[in-house]
């Protein structure tokens, strides 16, 4: 194999005019663009009517695959009021005392309990829907804050975590429903 000029049949492009028929034209079909003298030349489509669609309001050409409405999300964006909302419920998740306190009342079946541990039952359960209520206000919040411009992510994320969070917050509930009465205390028998 030679790489000799003669064996080239390649065209070489060796002019450096202004013309710009050989370049990629990276706009959407149906779209115009402008050459350099500002003139509009069609594009591949050659529709003038579908020229007049591509162009905003104020004359500019929207940037392919961004949305009109679209803002950059920030501190306090939509996405992350879902996230806190997701580690939130991952904290009520991970913790496992809900659940775990719900089945213990329902095992002790209204039997009546330690004074000391009524308190400590009633304490633990809400903290734990404390926390899961949070969940579940972080959520909403991300959910209200949506706009054609949230991540798709965000928006399931939230949902999600609203409807479990609400899961946990019921649980919560009813385990604290069930917390049985504290025992009458025992006094010894006075000695004379």
């Amino acid at each position: 194999m030679s790489t000799t000029p003669e064996d080239n049949t390649a065209s070489e492009n060796t002019t450096t005019g202004t013309d710009e028929s050989g370049r990629p034209n990276f706009e959407p079909a149906g779209a115009t663009a402008e050459t350099a003298e500002g003139t509009p030349h069609e594009t591949a489509e050659g529709d003038e009517h579908e020229q007049d669609e591509a162009v905003d309001a104020d004359g500019t050409e929207p940037a392919v695959g961004a949305r009109s409405d679209a803002r950059p999300g920030g501190v306090f964006s939509a996405e992350t009021f879902a996230i806190t909302g997701l580690v939130l419920l991952a904290v009520t998740v991970m913790s496992g005392q809900l659940l775990e306190m719900l089945v213990s009342m329902i095992m002790v079946g209204g039997q009546p309990v330690a004074p000391e541990q009524v308190s400590q039952i009633e304490l633990q359960l809400m903290m734990g829907g404390a926390v899961a209520l949070l969940s579940v206000l972080a959520a909403g919040l991300a959910l209200a804050l949506t706009n054609p411009g949230t991540r798709s992510w965000a928006k399931w994320g939230a949902a999600a975590t609203v409807i479990v969070g609400l899961l946990f917050v019921a649980v919560a509930a009813v385990a604290f429903y069930m917390v049985p009465e504290a025992a009458e205390q025992m006094m010894p028998p006075i000695m004379e």
